[in-house]
């Protein structure tokens, strides 16, 4: 609907303006109520270029092929006007502030009244901020406003004045409709519907090339996709394996010194290697000779039997077990 009022609206703007309305239709109406007084009994005068006129009463009211906006203003059932003190910080939310203010200062809820309010004053040195805070209850104009769209009108704004003073209150949701020819109202149906299926073509037609595209580059990506995940792989291990280097030290600068360092007819039946700690189970002619090589071995620190040193079963030489640290300038 909202294409139809926009298409309306543009038809009537090339229209010359002494055609487009009535003389002396040129300006809102206003509905006077007074308290008390039923809906029908309210006053409807239009503005116009040579003053105001009197139209009579409400409930003489036709209704009229075109929705027309009017101000409503109450006389002597005014808002409940309050002055607010908040804090300075709530100006960022301020409806929010004053939701809370009505629900502690009135019997209503937000969602059951009209709003409005005008900021008077900023305290900055005591960070306040004085406000005008005024509501009209819906419940109260119920009537009226309902008496007000039978008659084909809408209140774009209400004007409460009473001992307390006079608050404004806009309606925004409030618009002028029109009732068109149903001719008029199904060509502009084929033009939005026109509009509305314009862009879905062609954005369907715009996936249907990139899905074209990316189908024609699908064997490329999915083998660099296979090559950067071959990479991956690649660093992953070469990271594990520097990561280990560090940790025990290099397995193979290990073997080459112990090879060195270990006397002839001395062999080893056992090596195992954990945070830089190497334990080397064995035989030799001279266990105690041993320990000595490997403490003057640059590579190695702390040698020391890590059990009590045996004969071997033939006697030809020495069982033992040494726990010897792998330096850490050299491991690695």
């Amino acid at each position: 609907m909202d294409f139809l009022h926009w298409y309306i609206a543009s038809l009537r703007s090339l229209v010359p303006g002494a055609l487009r309305r009535p003389a002396g239709q040129d300006a809102a109406m206003t509905v006077t109520a007074a308290a008390g007084a039923p809906p029908e009994a309210a006053e409807i005068t239009q503005e116009g270029r040579g003053g105001a006129r009197a139209l009579g009463r409400l409930g003489q009211m036709r209704r009229s092929a075109v929705i027309r906006p009017v101000v409503l203003r109450l006389r002597g059932a005014g808002a409940l006007i309050r002055r607010v003190t908040l804090p300075a910080a709530a100006r960022r939310d301020l409806a929010a502030a004053l939701a809370f203010e009505i629900d502690r200062l009135t019997p209503f809820t937000a969602d059951e009244v009209l709003v409005t309010h005008e900021i008077l004053a900023r305290d900055n040195a005591q960070g306040l901020l004085h406000v005008r805070l005024a509501v009209l209850p819906r419940a109260w104009i119920a009537d009226l406003l309902a008496a007000l769209d039978e008659a084909g009108l809408a209140a774009v704004r209400i004007e409460a004045a009473s001992a307390e003073g006079e608050a404004v209150f806009a309606l925004p949701g409030a618009r002028r409709q029109s009732r068109v020819p149903p001719a008029l109202a199904l060509l502009a149906a084929g033009l939005a519907v026109l509009c509305l299926a314009i862009p879905p073509a062609r954005q369907a037609l715009a996936l249907h090339r990139l899905d074209a595209a990316r189908a024609a580059l699908a064997p490329r990506l999915r083998l660099a996709e296979a090559l950067r995940g071959r990479l991956a792989a690649e660093d992953r291990f070469r990271a594990a394996l520097g990561a280990e280097a560090a940790r025990e030290g290099d397995t193979l600068l290990m073997l080459s010194a112990l090879t060195r360092a270990l006397p002839d007819r001395s062999y080893l039946t056992d090596l195992s290697l954990r945070d830089r700690v190497a334990t080397l189970d064995g035989e030799s002619p001279n266990a105690a000779g041993l320990v000595a090589r490997l403490a003057a071995d640059p590579h190695f620190a702390d040698p020391a039997f890590a059990a009590p040193v045996t004969r071997s079963l033939n006697g030809g030489g020495d069982v033992f077990s040494i726990r010897v640290r792998l330096r850490d300038d050299e491991a690695g």
